[in-house]
This record gives C-alpha cells, sequence and structure tokens, in this order.
C-alpha cells in the first residue's frame, strides 16, 4: 500500500506512526529528518524517477509513505506515481498557495496559479501581466527577484510566504520598492511561495468576483449576470446557461436531441417537475420545459419579475411537435431557441409574438442599443399606423413595414437612429409621438495611458468624454490604441466591459495620420505624435471628438462612415437543403433584393415584407448589378442574388469591377453546380481538375482553346460550363475533339441537367460515345482524366470516381498498382523554417491611390 501525505508543518501522530511502520519513506530531505527516518527506510524526493523505480521493486503489499509538501495533488507527486500504474491512497494538506492567500484573508477562486518547478519563471510572468491574481510555487532562481524584476514598473503588490506553516512562518507584504529592498538585503528564507496582485490584498478591489470557471476572473461581474442575457454586466461573453426539465423518458430523448443541435450538454432538472423547474428558473438562462403548457405556466407564475431579468422558456410537449416559447421571446432568446428545438426534433416552432408571426423586426432585437418607448412604437407598427424614420446619418435598417418610411407626413410614432444620446436627439425632434431612439454601432474610441493605468479611470474619462459630447455609450463599437499597449491591462478590461473590439495599430501606422493636436513629447515616447486621435483616424472614421485628457490617459472619438451593405449571395444549385444559413440571413436582412428573375422566385418566400425586389431577365446583368450598387451606396441592406457560388460565373466578378468604393462589400458563398454534379454522378473530382466556361460570348474562342488544350496535356479532370446553346452549337464538339486527342475512347464522360431540380437528368458515357445534342444551357459536362473510372454502389447506380491516389489504397479503384510515397518519406521542416509566417497586409487599399505601386498598408490587430 502506498499513502501519500501532504505536510504544511504540521507533523501528526497519525504520521509518524505509519512511517514507524513503513518498509520505505519517500520525501524531501526536510521531510525525512523531520520525521527521523532510519537510512536504510529513506529515499529522497528529488527527481521522482528513482523514487518510483525503487517502489517498484518492493513487494505488492509494501508499505510505503510519501510525504509531499503542501497539497501532494497540486503540481504534487500523485500524478506521476500513478502514471507509472501504482495505486496510492492520498491524505492531503493545504497547498502552500492556499496557506499564502489564507494568511491575507483573500479569496483565490480566482487567481491563476503557476509551479516555476516545471515551467520557467517567464510563464508566470506573462500571466501576472494580464491577470490580477497570480500564485506563484517558486523555486531556485525563479522566484521574488525574477517576478519583481520581470514586472518592473507596472504597479504590481508581492505577498511573500515564507515557510509557510512551520513555526517561523513569514507572511510580507511588498510593494515594488520594498520587494527590491528584501532582494538587496538577501532577506529571504527558502521555501516560500509569491503572490502578484493588481491590488493591495486590503483593498476591496482585491477581493475579485464569484467566477463560474476557477481562475476566471472575468467570468461575471460585480453581480451575478441576469438571465436571459449572453454578457455578464462587465460586458464579457459567455454562452447562455441552458436548462431542460425531464419528467418522462420521451423528454429525456427529446432532451438528447436538443444537446445535439445546440452542440452542447444542457443542464438536466430530473425528477419532481415543480422543484425542477424552480431551481432551473434560478441558475439557466434558458429554460425548455417537457412538461405540458399549463402545467409550466402556472408554476412559473409566481416566480415572473421582470421580461428583462426573467429566463426565457419553452415549452416542448410529449410527441416532440411543438416548441412553444411561452415567456422570454425577444428579450429572453426563446423564440430563437424554440426555432433551434423544432428543427433538432422534426417539430414546429410555435412563435406567436406579435413582430415574429407578421415577419416585422423586433426595434430590441437589431444588435444595437435603444432608449425610448419600444412597446409604443412597436404597437403602432403593427397595427399599421404611419411611423416617421430619421436616420441621422444613412445606416442600413433591416426591412420594414409599408407603414414605416423616411417620408411619413403625420406619423403616430417616430424611429430615430443616431450615435447621440436620446436626451439631445429628443431635443431637436420633439417627443411629440412615442419614440425609439436607435444607437448603431458606429463609434471608435482612441486611447492612450500611462504604464499600469487601472480600468476605472479610463472609463470614467471615457464616459465624460461622451456625455460632455452628447454621444452614446451604446454605439462605440472599437476601441483602439498604440501597438506597445496590446497588453495593457486596463484597456482590455475596458474593451471586456464595453463588450467591443480592442484593436492596436503600429507606431509608422499612427505616426502617418494628419492630426489636429500632436505632441513631441508622444512622439518621443511612443514613435508617434498621437495616440488617441491618430487611432481613430487610422480606422478611417471622422474625428468627432479631439483629444480629451487627464493625468492618466487620453481619449479621442470618431464615427465610422455610415456605409450601405452588399451581399453577393450564391443560392446553390436550387434546392433549398443546399442553399446556406449565411445566404438565407442575407436575404432575410436584405431592404432591397436584385437578381435574375429565376433565381429571385427561387428565395420569394424568405424576403421580409416591406423590401424592395429588382427581378430581370436575361441580358440585362449590367442593369441589375448597378441598381445593386446604387442601393447599397443609399444606405440600404441589398442582396444580389445568383445561382451556384457568386465567384463562380456568376455576378461578384462583374459587381467588384464596377466599382463599390464607399460601401461595403460581402460575398457569400454558395454551393456551385460543380459540387454538386459532382457529388451526384460520385467523385469525379476527387484529384486535380479544371473548370473551363465554353461561352465565347465575352471571352476569346482562342483562348478558350487555348485553355482546353492545357486541361487535357495536362491529364486533368475537366468540368464545361456552358457547353451548348442554340447559338453555340460548335464550341462543345470542338473541345471534345482536343480532349480525345490526349485521352483513350473510354474514358468517361458525363452530364448533369438541372442539377439538384425537379427536372434533374444524368446521362454517363464515354468520350466515344457522348454525344454534344444531349446538352442544354442547363447542363454541365465532366470529362474524366485517364484515370477516372466508372465503379457501382451496393444499390446497382453507376458511379464515376477519380481516384486520390492515396498510397494505403494501392491502385484499389484504378486496378492499377502506383508507385506511391508516404509523408513520412519526406524530409520535413524544421519549426522555425515551417512556422515563420509572412506579413500581415491589410484588405483596405492604401488611402493615397496616385502611386499605383504602393504596398498595401500592414496592419496588427491584437
Amino acid at each position: 500500500m502506498i499513502r501519500v501525505h501532504g505536510y504544511l508543518g504540521t507533523i501528526s501522530d497519525a504520521l509518524r506512526e505509519e512511517v514507524a511502520q513503513a518498509e520505505l519513506v519517500v520525501g524531501g530531505q526536510r521531510h525525512l529528518d523531520a520525521l527521523d527516518v532510519p537510512a536504510d527506510k529513506r529515499q529522497k524526493l528529488g527527481l521522482i524517477g528513482p523514487a518510483i523505480t525503487r517502489i517498484q521493486s518492493l513487494p505488492d503489499d509494501a508499505s510505503v509513505v510519501v510525504v509531499a509538501s503542501g497539497d501532494p495533488l497540486f503540481f504534487g507527486v500523485v500524478r506521476r506515481i500513478r502514471q507509472a500504474g501504482l495505486p496510492v491512497e492520498v491524505v492531503t494538506a493545504p497547498t502552500s498557495l492556499q496557506a499564502a492567500f489564507a494568511a491575507v484573508a483573500l479569496p483565490w477562486d480566482d487567481a491563476q496559479f503557476v509551479s516555476s518547478h516545471s515551467k520557467n519563471i517567464e510563464t508566470a510572468i506573462r500571466l501576472a501581466k494580464i491577470h490580477p491574481k497570480v500564485g506563484v510555487l517558486t523555486a531556485p532562481n525563479r522566484g521574488l527577484p525574477e517576478l519583481v524584476e520581470g514586472l518592473a514598473g507596472r504597479g504590481k503588490i508581492f505577498v511573500l510566504a515564507e515557510k509557510v506553516g512551520e513555526e517561523d512562518q513569514r507572511v510580507r507584504i511588498l510593494d515594488d520598492a520594498a520587494a527590491k529592498a528584501v532582494i538587496a538585503h538577501e532577506d529571504i528564507l527558502t521555501p516560500n511561495v509569491v503572490l502578484v496582485l493588481d491590488h493591495h490584498p486590503d483593498s476591496p478591489n482585491a477581493l475579485g468576483v464569484n467566477p463560474e470557471l476557477a481562475g476566471d476572473v472575468n467570468a461575471n461581474g460585480p453581480d451575478d449576470p441576469q438571465p436571459g442575457t449572453d454578457t455578464n454586466p462587465d460586458g464579457s461573453d459567455r454562452d447562455p446557461i441552458i436548462g431542460q426539465v425531464i419528467n418522462s423518458d420521451a423528454a429525456a430523448a427529446h432532451a438528447e436531441a436538443i444537446d445535439g443541435a445546440l452542440g452542447r450538454k444542457t443542464k438536466k432538472y430530473v425528477g419532481p417537475s415543480r422543484s425542477g423547474l424552480a431551481a432551473a428558473w434560478g441558475e439557466c438562462d434558458l429554460i425548455i420545459s417537457h412538461l405540458a403548457l399549463g402545467a409550466t405556466t402556472r408554476i412559473i407564475a409566481p416566480l415572473l419579475e421582470s421580461k428583462k431579468t426573467d429566463p426565457g422558456v419553452v415549452v416542448v410537449d410529449e410527441a416532440g411537435r411543438f416548441a412553444i416559447p411561452l415567456v422570454g421571446g425577444h428579450v429572453g432568446g426563446a423564440n430563437e431557441l424554440s426555432r433551434t428545438v423544432a428543427e433538432a426534433l422534426g417539430g414546429t416552432a410555435v412563435v406567436s409574438t406579435a413582430t415574429d408571426s407578421l415577419g416585422v423586426p423586433a426595434l430590441d432585437q437589431l444588435g444595437w442599443a435603444y432608449e425610448g418607448d419600444v412597446a409604443g412604437v412597436t404597437g403602432s407598427i403593427i397595427a399599421g399606423r404611419s411611423v416617421l424614420v430619421v436616420r441621422e446619418q444613412p445606416w442600413p435598417l433591416p426591412p420594414l413595414p409599408k407603414n414605416v418610411t423616411e417620408d411619413a407626413e403625420t406619423p403616430a410614432a417616430r424611429i430615430i437612429v443616431s450615435e447621440r444620446v436620446a436626451e439631445r436627439v429628443l431635443a431637436d425632434h420633439g417627443d411629440d409621438v412615442p419614440t425609439v431612439v436607435l444607437h448603431p454601432n458606429c463609434l471608435v474610441v482612441g486611447m492612450g495611458c500611462n504604464k499600469g493605468t487601472d480600468v476605472e479611470p479610463l472609463r470614467d474619462l471615457l464616459t465624460t468624454t461622451l456625455q460632455d459630447a452628447g454621444l452614446a455609450l451604446g454605439s462605440v463599437t472599437r476601441l483602439v490604441s498604440h501597438e506597445v499597449k496590446a497588453g495593457e491591462l486596463g484597456l482590455v478590461k475596458l474593451a471586456n466591459q464595453l463588450g467591443v473590439e480592442y484593436r492596436t495599430e503600429p507606431a509608422e501606422a499612427l505616426a502617418a495620420q494628419d492630426v489636429p493636436t500632436p505632441s513631441d513629447v508622444v512622439a518621443r515616447e511612443v514613435g508617434t505624435p498621437s495616440v488617441s486621435e491618430a487611432a481613430v483616424l487610422c480606422q478611417g472614421a471622422e474625428l468627432l471628438v479631439h483629444k480629451t485628457k487627464t493625468p492618466e490617459a487620453t481619449c479621442a472619438i470618431g464615427r465610422i462612415p455610415a456605409r450601405g451593405h452588399l451581399s453577393v449571395v450564391g443560392l446553390g444549385p436550387g434546392s433549398r437543403d443546399l442553399l446556406t444559413p449565411r445566404a438565407v440571413d442575407a436575404i432575410r436582412n436584405a431592404t432591397f433584393i436584385a437578381g435574375y428573375a429565376p433565381y429571385v422566385r427561387q428565395i420569394r418566400d424568405l424576403v421580409r415584407p416591406g423590401a424592395t425586389i429588382l427581378a430581370t431577365k436575361m441580358g440585362t446583368e449590367e442593369e441589375r448589378t448597378q441598381a445593386a450598387i446604387d442601393a447599397a451606396r443609399d444606405g440600404r441592406n441589398v442582396a444580389f442574388v445568383c445561382g451556384g457560388d457568386p465567384a463562380i460565373y456568376a455576378m461578384a466578378s462583374p459587381t467588384l469591377e464596377m466599382g463599390t468604393d464607399g460601401i461595403d462589400v460581402e460575398i457569400v458563398p454558395g454551393v456551385t453546380a460543380e459540387l454538386a454534379i459532382s457529388a451526384i454522378l460520385g467523385a469525379p473530382l476527387g484529384h486535380d481538375h479544371a473548370t473551363i466556361s465554353l461561352s465565347d460570348l465575352h471571352t476569346d474562342w482562342d483562348l478558350i482553346l487555348k485553355r482546353v488544350k492545357a486541361a487535357a496535356e495536362g491529364d486533368l479532370v475537366t468540368t464545361f460550363y456552358n457547353p451548348r446553346s442554340r447559338t453555340r452549337t460548335h464550341q462543345l464538339p470542338d473541345a471534345l475533339a482536343i480532349m480525345a486527342e490526349h485521352r483513350p475512347p473510354s474514358t468517361p464522360v458525363a452530364l448533369v441537367s438541372h442539377a439538384e431540380r425537379r427536372q434533374q437528368q444524368v446521362i454517363m458515357s464515354t468520350l466515344e460515345q457522348f454525344k454534344p445534342e444531349w446538352c442544354g444551357m442547363t447542363t454541365l459536362v465532366v470529362v474524366g482524366s485517364t484515370t477516372t473510372k466508372y465503379v457501382s454502389s451496393g444499390d446497382g447506380r453507376r458511379l464515376m470516381v477519380t481516384p486520390r491516389d492515396y498510397h494505403w489504397m494501392d491502385g484499389r479503384v484504378s486496378g492499377e498498382a502506383h508507385k506511391n510515397y508516404t509523408h513520412k518519406d519526406l524530409p520535413k521542416a524544421d519549426d522555425e523554417t515551417y512556422l515563420s509566417k509572412p506579413p500581415v497586409h491589410s484588405t483596405r487599399m492604401p488611402q493615397s491611390t496616385t502611386d499605383t505601386n504602393e504596398p498595401i498598408q500592414r496592419i496588427r490587430n491584437d
């Protein structure tokens, strides 16, 4: 039997008795001496390997005692002993770090811990730079002196706990100067541990918060997160907690299916329904009740307080046919969860919220902060009364009903989109009718600060600057600073509290900006005459508030220009299940839909009421492309739809060529026809392949022939788009003739017409027997390579496959043995060569376009 005892300065009578009877005692020199272990029974614990070897040499029933400092389960010996296959019993003790926190009465559940015995001290230094509480198990030459040197100038507090648990224990709280004095006098006892803190242990700020995860100081804010939100009060993101109340076997099966759809495990409350639902109410952000609708309603009725704080509740019936949001539809997230649940169970989401039922966007669900009478304005929208929209800048809005316009003459309600606070907005526009002020995500905050500045003065400066300018905190979308501030904890915390992106820019990018208030002092210190103002201008923003400053920091604020959004959306080959979720979102959020008429009809049911539709015939590509760009320039959300993938023989290229300056452009990929027909045929594109359009309406025919010849000579599987029309009949025969010069007559050739649609047709043939007249404008033709074969599936279907030539296949499909190498036969690059990365370049063009050879601007986002 092996018993591992923790030791923290005190030897119990029980431990002495076990040691006296043990055949072997393993421990540090001071442990063995304190226990008076005879020389023939002691094994000094330096490296664990020799101790394990000696233990393994003993009989299985031998009595072994292992004495380890502190808690042997905490950076201790138990892991290594068990990894060696030895069974152990453990008698634990407090770890020295736990005792050090106890000595200064400081909670340690939100602290990070590092053992410098197994890691170099740089790990602890790096962690202490970004975390407010770090406990360090020290080692020779990896302790207080190295920590103080590595953290110099950061205002850290060091708790030096020496000989913890022993009679001469000493615990000292040291600032930077006091720590340096202790080091200079070499007044440090061994063993010791060090706590590195942002605040003095007596400060309330040092207490931290109750984290959801041990060591996570940002898990919660000062108060527990409110149910129904997906962020903490300090702005840090977290996944909502979802609970399921289960009362039957069928409900348990539904719950597992829902977990699969969500991609994570939910909390399960199995047993008495009333107590389970009540427990979930206090612990979860969202609840899925597998009870009857009436029972769920009666149980939660006395628990309801406010739609802003109550968890969202979705009720699922016993058969899993319906998912019904009961409370918290919008704010609580129950409407969206009900759709996910219904999809997982193959049921129907019964959403009764008025805005959802009518397809009207909820004003509190646009992803923007808001102020005002949401209920009053929403009521007017639903009732069909006239509602005026005022956009102080052309920020895009989602589709709105026809009674919500920017030219309403006698409105019953009003929606104002502004980055200004509601008080100032209403002072200009009046409050004679119910009004909601929406705050778009448009403000950029540039900040610089002294090293070690805490988050509180930074937030105070930002709040004061916004208030003085009449700007809304809810419109702040980004915090930007100098790259030397990438790890500045105060700025990082501020961005987390605001729930916004934190970005830094290099000195050369900041220095290139023409700022109104440059500083020579700042230029000498950090290589740029401005941080806050230049950081704003680096984002392409208009400077609204010039630099304001305090002794600790500077702040400037700018507005990102309002731009329309143009999504060029690929609809795939035609079947709805091959339309991507991203494409669906782009269509549903668009206020202007443009496209070829058959494609628009394909997704007409997804278009929200109030959206404008432009559906044109073949040959009007230029007209609809320009219309989509113009609508985006007017500040609208535009979905420009096309078949397949927009970047493959579709509208992405002409859209970008026509010029998209001043608008945001997104290319939403789709399943291109080539991929669809490859799946229909089997795996003809299993190896290298080429894609060629045979349409010479926009490409010179000689150039097309040159490309066909190259593909033929390269033995590439080749897919032909636009193979044949009434006015183009010679192109496909010409291309197949070139292929025949380089491929045998038996080469597989297949076509698919109307892929993934009701009239889909598949013909599999050979190069010798293939007839071009089988093809039309809805057809794609695949010509195999010399290795492409036809094979059969279990249901008798014929499939086309091009072997991938994996070495382990050994010609299994092709029928020919291919000599192939394995990856282990190849020389490998060393880490430095392999991991070396080129500079990251911005996707934005340089601000100056006078020099066409100017390199793309380099940016770093930290």
